[in-house]
């Protein structure tokens, strides 16, 4: 980490019930905490992987933001979640989500300037924290708003049919939609990870601020191909470790242009205005 200009990893964020602590890696502006925007990143469910990283360096040297990069799994003995709807999915990342904003909060980070990015379970995070629910009025004390890439977006709305990993149980396909806070959301037409087919649209999309989906790309499109913090390798392709699904991951460098320059324009839209 220190070679990207980041703080190791160590266990330093308090849980939501304050029963244990949650792995992060904390990176702060020195003497300009409260003054700089913070970004907390939430992993997908491979974990922690080289697009985070990636997309912490990115915005380091574009925001010169404080950076938490949240490690939920690591903090729970686990390096994944590939089955995804299970307790380790959304209700749990967004408690962990809340944590780490009370953590950054407790650092000197400024609630009204500290966002949330997530992909793939990251960006299920992101649309679950900003759904309306008996939680809102504390994630919108902490966070003013989020940028979720290629989300899971499941929601079991009945008590029939089953969830595309198998399980039946609501609390771990929660309802999304209904934001009380700024989301942009970016999806990809051969996503075959988070493939919109298994999403309600109209309630999951329609309502955030701004949302691409962009033609053709899979999931990932902005994995770090040509290593972290340097040009992707457009067009290069892999497979996922995933044992389930070892879909495709394709980086699409105009893609991840263009949604980098659209997460940055949300973010500065969104700061404070100077008085």
């Amino acid at each position: 980490m220190a070679a990207y200009g980041m703080n190791l990893f160590t266990a330093n964020v308090p849980s939501y019930d304050g029963k244990g602590k949650l792995i992060s890696s904390w990176t702060p502006q020195h003497g300009k905490v409260f003054d700089r925007p913070t970004v907390i990143l939430v992993h997908g469910g491979h974990g922690v992987s080289p697009a985070n990283i990636d997309m912490a360096v990115w915005l380091r040297k574009e925001l010169k933001a404080n950076i938490l990069i949240l490690d939920s799994y690591w903090s729970r003995g686990r390096s994944e979640n590939w089955l995804a709807w299970t307790e380790y999915g959304a209700n749990m990342r967004v408690l962990d989500l809340i944590a780490a904003a009370r953590f950054t909060r407790s650092q000197g980070a400024d609630p009204k300037k500290t966002f949330v990015i997530g992909g793939s379970q990251g960006g299920w995070t992101v649309l679950r924290a900003f759904s309306n629910h008996n939680l809102s009025g504390e994630v919108k004390s902490l966070l003013v708003g989020g940028a979720s890439l290629y989300p899971n977006c499941y929601v079991k709305e009945s008590i029939f049919g089953r969830s595309p990993s198998g399980t039946t149980d609501k609390q771990f396909a929660p309802p999304l939609g209904n934001y009380v806070a700024p989301v942009i959301a970016f999806t990809g037409t051969n996503d075959s990870a988070t493939p919109l087919s298994q999403c309600n649209v109209e309630k999951v999309f329609k309502g955030v601020e701004k949302w691409i989906n962009f033609e053709g790309a899979t999931h990932s499109w902005d994995s770090p191909s040509g290593g972290i913090g340097r040009p992707g390798v457009d067009g290069s392709c892999s497979n996922a470790l995933n044992k389930y699904n070892q879909f495709p991951v394709c980086r699409n460098n105009k893609y991840t242009e263009i949604m980098r320059s659209d997460i940055l324009a949300f973010i500065e839209r969104h700061l404070p205005t100077a008085q």
